[in-house]
Parts: structure tokens; sequence; C-alpha cells
């Protein structure tokens, strides 16, 4: 139990993000803290004048059963807020050191390239601030569409046996892809930009600590609340990958011998990199997009928590209980959609591997 008068630490700041969520910023950690709006309401008399005792008493105005109620929710609160050091005299995160390029997770360790992305994006940002926001938009994603289709068009009709792409073409395409890579999170590095929520840096996570994925921290994209600019934060990679896409079935119909076999090879990884992307089991960029488009938190969970309790013929739980029909049926659709996802890539998967390790030993001489 929290016994001074709690009080807020002087350089926090409280925001309103997306979908006008109070948000609480720590500029020492540069970490969000997501409260309730009574929680914010609350925040408002933690000036260090009142105690524990005193909070209670002024919120349930002498209402003894709401005052009940109100106390433990009140403890829980102060708590939540002492355990993250957001009170004076919490006992404070570590202070993160500047400059410092490696930080380590659970599972995966990340390691910053560069934080010199905003000033170098700002001139092109700057360009696309002084247009129309719908223009860039309609040229980014009618080009990402034809992309993709003459891209995958080309993959599956002028593709040579796999048998012929092995050996140096393999090793010159995954290189090549690592640009695409790059290209792919600078991409949602611009967005972040002209939509005034810079990146913090450009850089490499190793998930499970040995598989290499590249990503922007675009954490403060927090702080936007459009929900429009966010789905096209979160797609703007995706947007990207197609016009790249464009660029390697170009190559390949123009193109003989080991480059047509790289640029093949590349059109092959562009339509895995698109199965990822779009993996609605994981957070990726289409899950991303998902959630901000429709404002909710947690909608994989709550669709398969659904199916399960359908399925088993179980009283849902009062927040599954609760939805709307509409709501319902579409967390039903995504939870189904994800399943047969899941199917389709092992199937995928499946018949994929031989190919991949005949493609992997030809690289390497064997």
């Amino acid at each position: 139990m929290i016994s001074s008068p709690p009080k807020l630490r002087d350089e926090l700041e409280v925001i309103r993000g997306m979908d006008d969520i109070p948000l609480i910023f720590d500029p020492v950690t540069g970490n969000y803290h997501r409260i309730t709006r009574a929680g914010e309401v609350v925040l408002t008399y933690l000036d260090g004048t009142r105690t524990r005792d005193d909070l209670v008493a002024f919120l349930s105005r002498a209402d003894q059963d709401r005052a009940a109620a109100l106390s433990r929710q009140i403890d829980t609160f102060l708590a939540a807020l002492d355990r993250s050091g957001l009170l004076v005299g919490s006992a404070l995160p570590d202070k993160p050191q500047d400059g410092r390029r490696v930080r380590t997770s659970m599972l995966m360790p990340r390691i910053i390239l560069t934080r010199s992305l905003p000033r170098l994006l700002e001139p092109v940002a700057i360009l696309l601030r002084a247009v129309p926001a719908l223009l860039p938009v309609l040229v980014a994603v009618l080009g990402a569409l034809a992309g993709y289709a003459f891209g995958l068009h080309t993959l599956f009709t002028a593709t040579p046996p796999p048998q012929d792409l092995a050996g140096p073409a393999f090793l010159i395409a995954t290189g090549v892809m690592l640009l695409y890579v790059l290209l792919h999170e600078s991409a949602h590095a611009l967005v972040a930009q002209v939509l005034g929520t810079p990146v913090r840096g450009l850089g490499i996570a190793l998930l499970f600590y040995f598989m290499p994925v590249a990503y922007v921290d675009r954490t403060d994209a927090y702080r936007f609340k459009g929900r429009g600019g966010r789905v096209l934060l979160a797609m703007a990679g995706i947007l990207m990958d197609g016009w790249s896409c464009a660029l390697s079935g170009a190559v390949a119909l123009n193109s003989t011998g080991l480059v047509h076999d790289t640029a093949a090879l590349l059109l092959g990884m562009q339509l895995l990199m698109l199965i990822i992307n779009l993996n609605p089991l994981m957070p990726s960029d289409g899950y991303t997009a998902l959630e901000a488009a429709t404002g909710l938190t947690n909608a994989r969970g709550r669709a398969f928590a659904l199916l399960r309790h359908t399925a088993r013929r179980q009283e849902l739980p009062p927040h599954l209980a609760n939805l709307s029909t509409a709501a319902r049926r579409g967390h039903m659709a995504y939870g189904l959609f994800s399943a047969v996802y899941v199917c389709l890539l092992a199937y995928a998967m499946f018949h994929a591997v031989p190919v991949t390790v005949d493609l992997a030993l030809s690289a390497v001489g064997r």
C-alpha cells in the first residue's frame, strides 16, 4: 500500500495517443504506459497533497459502498504506477546509456545500426507534406498492387526449374534481398517522418537469437491519433515491397543467364516476405494494420477464445459475451482465416523444404 501522499514524477508527460487513448510517456526510459480514462482522471489528483485515503474519500464522495470498491481500484492503480517507477519515491528504472546500440530481451536481442534516419528522410518528408496527402498514398497503393501482380505473374510464368537457380544466383539474390528489406524498413520510417513521429533508429533483431530481422523502432507512433495514418505506417513496408517486386519482375523478363536466375529467385523470396508480412498470427505489418484500422487490441486472442468456446459449447466470458453480433462475426471470420492460413502455410513449407535444402547445398558446392 502507498502510505505517503502519492505524486507523479514531474518529468512525465500525459498525452492522448491513438484512438484518443491516455498514455504516460516516461522520457527516462522512452516507454509509453497505457492507462484508462478513469486512471487519467486520478492522475490529476496525484500532486503530493492528498494521501491514498484522501483520494478514496474525495472520489467516492462519502458513499461507503462506492468507497470500498474504489479503495481496491486505487490501491491497484497506485501499485502499478509504483512498479513502473512513475511515482516520486518509486524505484526508478535504469536509465538507458546514451549511444548504447545493443539491447537484449528474452527472445530478441536488438542491435541499432543508425539513429540518423530522421535527419536523412526529412528532406523527402518535406516534399511529401507539400502535396495533397491522398496523392502519394494513391500512387503508392496502385503502384504496389500493379507491382505485385506483375512480379508474381512473372514468377509463375518465367521462372526456370529450381535446379537452374542454384549456386551464385542464390547467394546474390540473398544479398539483394537484404537491400530490399532495408527499403522496406525505410518506408516505415519515411511515413513516420511525414506524420511527425520520427523513428528512433534502424537496426537488426535476432529472433530466437539466430534469425536476423531488420526493424525500425517506431515506438513514438503511439502519439499519432489518426487511424488512417497508422494503417499507412503499418502497411508502408508492404507497399514498398510491391514496387520492389515490379523491379525484380522487369529484370527477370529482360535478362538471361545469371541475372535472370537471380531476379527469379528474388521474386520467390519477395512472395515469401509478403506471406510473412501478412501473417495474422504474429505482430506482423498486416496484423498491426488490422489493429490500427479497427481500434482493437488482442484481436487474435479474442478470436481464438471465441472459436474455442464456441466449438466446445462453453459459456462465453463477459468480455466476449458483450461483443455485438457484427463484432462477434468479425472475430470468428478472423479466427477461421487464421486457421486456413496456418494450414496453407504448413502445406507450402512442407513442399518447399526439399527445394530449399537443395538450393542451399548447391550454393556451398555440395
